[in-house]
């Protein structure tokens, strides 16, 4: 029985996710080579800088006679720009094969056309095989590219009643082993993990990832007044991984010591409120190559994602544990709607357990 285009364009996506979290701030793709039903090169992107996936199929095919009226099949449409690579668009045109089937176009303009040139050199191109499911793989690249800003995913852990610290700002643990592993593979597989100056201040935690053969990500402080501590523990590790979001009027001698210890310093405005500007700090995020964010806290931190409507997505952990509220700290430090209607909708969401928790996923 002869396999289908959605057959092969699944094997496409299967390769790219092998590349989850390396490739900011290009997209995961995947691609592979079919002749006669059978799949003769396959290949991924890896790295940012590194050949990307059509080439690499292209390569791994030992005989470049077989790639003469070959199909390729790849989850995004092949480059058509010479970036840090040359244009897969050529790489396809020049190689024999005569047929592309293509996931999604790309959003991104300086690197879209590749659909075109392919015509004009007379292969057959079909686009939008597995459509959804493209989109869905590179949701934090389109989110990069067509909104300019990281894909920020809130991330908390709570008692049932909401709270995620009881009196005196203790919250630590609230969840069990399980639930905590969950966290440390998000962190391995997004670009950074942020948290406010109050959450160093009160936990003075680390931040990494310790999962071995997971990456470490970029540790981003919101810090306007610059109060945190040069003992904090954050910076003993990874310096060069901590990206502190200040103020142009914060403590200059201080800045040049953070600086010499190899922590990365972004100056960002504040709005009319003592905010930073949502905008100003989602482009500068992203100009460090922060392309996806989990926030994890606290209350005003989470409070002020939400009010500005930056979250994408959502981790909510429940531990299936209850206590008063007075005294305590709500996940959502931000004026309360005066309305149910007016609470916000999570869609798609669903429920799973993680050991002796409960999480809820779903996308704002």
């Amino acid at each position: 029985m002869r396999k289908t285009d959605e057959f092969f364009m699944r094997e496409a996506i299967k390769l790219a996710k092998k590349a989850k979290g390396k490739t900011c701030p290009n997209p995961l793709v995947g691609a592979v080579i079919v002749k006669d039903d059978k799949i003769i090169g396959k290949g991924y992107h890896k790295k940012a800088g590194l050949p990307h996936a059509e080439v690499v199929a292209i390569k791994s095919v030992k005989n470049k006679n077989d790639l003469k009226n070959a199909t390729i099949y790849v989850n995004l449409e092949p480059c058509n720009h010479y970036g840090r690579t040359p244009p897969c668009s050529i790489a396809i045109i020049n190689s024999g094969i005569r047929r592309v089937v293509i996931g999604m176009r790309d959003p991104n303009k300086q690197a879209s056309g590749g659909i075109e040139r392919l015509k004009q050199a007379g292969i057959e191109v079909k686009v939008g095989v597995l459509e959804e499911d493209a989109k869905k793989l590179n949701e934090i690249f389109i989110e990069n590219i067509v909104n300019k800003k990281p894909f920020f995913i809130m991330k908390a852990a709570m008692l049932l009643n909401g709270s995620i610290a009881v009196k005196g700002g203790i919250s630590q643990w609230i969840t069990g082993e399980l639930a905590r592993r969950f966290t440390h593979r998000l962190r391995g597989t997004h670009s950074a993990v942020l948290v406010g100056i109050n959450t160093v201040l009160m936990d003075d935690p680390l931040l990494t990832c310790r999962i071995p053969r997971y990456k470490q990500p970029k540790r981003v402080i919101l810090d306007a007044n610059l109060r945190i501590p040069v003992s904090a523990k954050l910076l003993s590790e990874y310096p060069e991984n901590v990206y502190i979001i200040t103020t142009k009027e914060s403590d200059s001698a201080k800045k040049r010591i953070l600086k010499a210890m190899d922590v990365n310093i972004i100056e960002c405005s504040l709005n009319e409120k003592g905010e930073f500007e949502p905008k100003e700090l989602s482009e500068k995020l992203l100009k460090s190559e922060i392309c996806s964010v989990v926030v994890e806290g606290g209350s005003r931190t989470h409070g002020y994602f939400l009010k500005h409507k930056l979250y994408n997505k959502a981790y909510l952990f429940y531990a299936p544990k209850i206590a008063g509220s007075y005294g305590a700290f709500n996940v959502a430090g931000c004026e309360a709607p005066s309305s149910i209607e007016d609470a916000i909708q999570l869609k798609d969401a669903r429920c799973q357990r993680i050991g002796k928790d409960f999480l809820i996923e779903g996308y704002f």
